[in-house]
């Protein structure tokens, strides 16, 4: 039982663990003008033929500002849903608006995905697949460009964004549309899942260390304090489920002390039967008539076993002299427990 409360306590913090080793649970805000925002050179290499972007979203103002964008446009969204772009393609701009419903000063979850053998540019609102592009035939990312953070370019008026933004990451495979939506199916706090972890390689962590230009403030989204209610809460059903099963285990346990008990008479009486037997010479006139037999509790015992070997003992049998085959109804006995059978008649 002990073995078994260690392993339900052991389990579940390594799991947690393996989640949250390197996960940030700060975002930024971002002043509403053009001189606020964060831009630098990742390596886009991993992710030319290949991406998911991904990030939580909050607008905080009227206007189009954008979150983010890659090498002025090859990848270019705005908070309203209006600009969605790859490959500086306009053919998605003012298509997804509607879908772009979340008010101000509440998060959303934005992602988009593309790849060059499925050559389809997808975009997702808090999960939901909204929008797709078809991408022109063998056209890659390119490499080599700034990610802006917080404006369309660094100091450009028209696409300041001035929200908040956590969470941006970005993986160089093209999620499915199930994986898309597990990203967001816990709300902001959502973890990313270490199954995605080789993939992930801009991280939202690292962005934090960046430098930043303008008025860009991180801010406690707060999750950190609910994962640990989550992992106290979780971890406290870990524990009832425990006791419940330790319990379960404990009636099993009484219930098996019974069987092995009443087990234990049974062989007691078997093994009287058989010492009956081992004298030899007796005769079952001699078992069953004896006053020296008749009583105790092993004759009766032999006596159930005959009537269900013998179900007719006819007087033509009357005399006989129990045989090898009455024997063999407790053959399965072991002589060397019984250390002597005059000790049974006692």
């Amino acid at each position: 039982m002990f073995m078994l409360l260690l392993a339900a306590l052991c389990v579940l913090p390594e799991s947690s663990n393996a989640e949250t080793t390197t996960q940030s649970f700060t975002a930024l805000r971002f002043n509403f003008d053009s001189s606020s925002y964060i831009s630098y050179y990742p390596d886009m290499s991993p992710m030319r033929q290949s991406f998911s972007i991904c990030l939580w979203i909050k607008k905080l103002r009227p206007g189009n500002g954008a979150p983010f964008t890659y090498r002025y446009g090859e990848i270019f969204m705005t908070d309203t849903g209006y600009h969605n772009q790859l490959f500086e393609s306009d053919s998605l701009n003012g298509q997804l608006t509607s879908k772009f419903s979340t008010p101000y000063g509440s998060w959303y979850f934005y992602c988009s995905t593309w790849s060059l053998a499925s050559r389809t540019f997808r975009i997702y609102h808090n999960g939901e697949l909204i929008g797709t592009q078809t991408t022109p035939s063998g056209r890659t990312l390119e490499a080599g460009g700034p990610l802006v953070l917080g404006n369309y370019l660094p100091n450009f008026f028209w696409h300041r964004f001035g929200g908040e933004m956590y969470n941006l990451n970005m993986f160089s495979r093209e999620l499915t549309a199930s994986e898309v939506a597990s990203l967001s199916e816990n709300g902001l706090c959502t973890l990313i899942p270490e199954s995605l972890e080789d993939y992930r390689k801009i991280k939202w962590e690292e962005i934090l260390k960046l430098s930043r230009s303008g008025t860009v403030q991180d801010f406690d989204t707060g999750c950190e304090l609910l994962q640990e209610l989550s992992l106290n809460r979780t971890l406290e059903e870990v524990l009832d489920n425990t006791k419940i099963e330790l319990e379960k285990t404990k009636i099993e346990l009484e219930e098996t002390k019974m069987e092995l008990e009443k087990t234990k008479e049974d062989l007691m009486n078997v093994t009287q039967s058989k010492c009956v037997l081992q004298r030899g010479n007796l005769t079952k006139w001699d078992v069953f008539y004896s006053p020296d037999y008749y009583n105790k509790t092993f004759t009766r015992q032999l006596y159930r076993q005959l009537q269900s070997t013998w179900n007719t003992i006819s007087s033509r049998l009357f005399g006989m002299r129990i045989t090898d085959k009455l024997i063999e109804l407790i053959k399965d006995l072991d002589d060397g427990e019984i250390k002597t059978c005059g000790d049974l008649d006692s």
